[in-house]
């Protein structure tokens, strides 16, 4: 089978989640024997291998606008594609382009993901926009997928569409060497770890707040970096603890060694369906202080601790930090609960299945 990966900015992954699962995915499905090419942003790579992991890759241009940058380069990768490909786009700003391959008969496997509309980032037209997308994502003949049963039931009960549930993987950090940490100064299991975007909708704020109002002598690491946020990435810095490390995006070998060696890990994000990163601290087996939402205790479970607001979340670390061997078990437990449930293997198989389907 012949499958085309549209709606990221491409592989090697070095963004999101998306890209991850892409990657993850993609690479898999290679080495079952399928043809896989994925559509990548020319802006976003200075070194254009044609080639990654066995999946072929074209570079195609976008629109350097906040607002039309990925669904200007889905629209010319669309255009670009191949007869009898399976389609898997991510994204649920591209359901216009979604659509518009329906009308010529050709299904895809569309990732929606959670309600992306609700995302602080994000102007009146904008969630206008968004919401729309949901709209027309749920009123299409493509096969939605969602990476949460919130996820599920949201899009039941505002569209009354069904979607197929297709989680993320993840595995143990491959590195864990130590590197990383002796160039930003920081000591194995002695610090407190955020990685993300730094947008206000994953919280970067709150995680710094917490670890300022729990006054201890930790430092707090921010992994992540964002476009089009200058001021807001100011204002991070201006308002951080004492102590505060910013290391700016990091991948492959440095973010798996940040992600090793950490001695609690913090979600603050305040809206989506399954963080790909919760997963991969999961598997990692580290101590994790989640955000209580409903998909984050879908993912985590018993797994790990909850807070609400930047206070509950420095009580938390006040009670924790002390206690090596309580961080120990809620890793362990994260771990197990990791390996049981979230593989990329059977996330692969899933969406192998799903491909077939729109082929059939």
């Amino acid at each position: 089978m012949q499958v085309a990966f549209l709606g990221t900015r491409g592989v090697p992954a070095s963004y999101s989640g998306f890209e991850t699962c892409v990657e993850q995915v993609g690479r898999r499905m290679v080495e079952r024997g399928h043809e896989v090419t994925v559509y990548c942003r020319t802006s976003h790579y200075r070194e254009r291998p044609s080639e990654h992991l066995g999946m072929r890759l074209r570079y195609l241009p976008a629109i350097r606008e906040k607002h039309l940058e990925t669904l200007s380069h889905t629209a010319v990768s669309a255009m670009r594609l191949p007869r009898g490909v399976a389609i898997v786009c991510m994204g649920v700003g591209n359901a216009p382009v979604v659509r518009y391959l329906e009308v010529f008969g050709t299904r895809s496997v569309f990732n929606v993901d959670g309600a992306d509309w609700q995302r602080e980032k994000w102007g009146r037209f904008a969630r206008w926009y968004l919401r729309t997308s949901e709209s027309l994502a749920a009123g299409g003949r493509s096969i939605v997928v969602a990476d949460a049963k919130a996820v599920q039931a949201y899009y039941r009960r505002e569209y009354g569409r069904e979607s197929e549930l297709v989680a993320y993987g993840a595995d143990p950090p491959a590195d864990q060497g130590t590197a990383t940490l002796d160039t930003f100064g920081l000591r194995p299991r002695g610090y407190l770890l955020w990685v993300g975007r730094m947008v206000p909708e994953n919280a970067p704020q709150d995680f710094l707040e917490g670890v300022r109002l729990a006054g201890l002598d930790v430092p707090a690491v921010v992994v992540g970096d964002a476009t089009y946020a200058d001021e807001y990435k100011r204002s991070l810095r201006a308002a951080a603890p004492s102590g505060a490390i910013f290391t700016g995006y990091q991948f492959g070998s440095a973010y798996q060694q940040l992600t090793a060696h950490a001695g609690i890990y913090v979600l603050a994000a305040t809206v989506g369906g399954t963080h790909p990163v919760l997963v991969e601290q999961m598997a990692a087996g580290n101590a994790i202080f989640a955000r209580e939402t409903e998909s984050n205790r879908e993912v985590l479970g018993e797994a790990g601790l909850y807070w609400k607001t930047p206070a509950e979340l420095a009580t938390l670390i006040r009670e924790v930090w002390p206690d090596a061997q309580r961080r120990r078990e809620l890793g362990d437990c994260a771990r197990t609960r990791a390996l049981e449930l979230y593989n990329w293997e059977d996330v692969t198989s899933r969406y192998l299945e799903l491909c077939a389907r729109t082929l059939a």
